[in-house]
């Protein structure tokens, strides 16, 4: 199963760079944007991509890049962390292509906001297919099953330890209640079928659970 190893030696960048993105991944502030996440969605871009265009070239390797450093820089006390990441990732590649930096910079800073992305100006459709591709694989945890799901929610809340329960319980549930009110949470279809209807359930439960206002 493709791990993190694997993961770095699709990234075309200095062994230095891989090492510091390591470093960041492996910190002990990372309860859920760690390690295991982008790992996760590496394993499924390979496992759920096998027969469509994601995995020719050059998308494979530039997805690669943006599962690796989406989260590079992590923060949850902070808002810039999409922005940061990508600086990072911009500052590990200078010896790329500039079509595939900004292409790799800009679909990280698309997960700031993935329901809401839509295709840049003159973007061609290989160029959408791989970023809305990139943006479903971050939502892929939605769709776990339940006890996966509450795990995850358990991580998020030790990331948020700063916050108030009753501060954490509001941000939640506005986040739940906006997943909840978009008509298709994934865009691709083979996404869509893996993961859609869990995912309803998980959020529908959720927000039917007290504490959330």
């Amino acid at each position: 199963m493709p791990d993190l190893a694997s993961l770095l030696s699709h990234l075309p960048v200095p062994e230095a760079a891989k090492a510091e993105l390591r470093t960041r991944l492996a910190e002990p502030t990372r309860h859920y944007h760690g390690t295991a996440h982008v790992v996760l969605l590496w394993q499924r871009h390979r496992h759920y991509g096998a027969t469509l265009t994601v995995q020719q070239e050059p998308w494979n390797t530039r997805l690669a890049c943006a599962i690796a450093f989406h989260d590079a820089i992590y923060d949850a006390t902070r808002r810039e962390n999409e922005a940061a990441s990508a600086a990072l990732w911009r500052a590990a590649s200078p010896a790329l292509p500039p079509e595939a930096i900004d292409w790799v910079a800009n679909t990280i800073l698309a997960t700031a906001n993935h329901l809401a992305e839509k295709p840049e100006p003159n973007m061609s459709e290989a160029a959408w297919a791989a970023r809305a591709w990139m943006l479903d694989l971050d939502l892929t945890p939605l769709g776990e099953r339940p006890e996966a799901f509450n795990a995850n929610t358990e991580a998020l809340r030790r990331e948020y330890a700063h916050l108030s329960d009753q501060a954490w319980n509001q941000g939640r549930a506005a986040f739940l209640r906006g997943i909840a009110a978009t008509p298709r949470l994934f865009r691709t279809p083979v996404l869509h079928t893996a993961f859609e209807p869990q995912a309803r359930a998980n959020v529908a439960r959720d927000l039917a659970r007290a504490p959330l206002p």
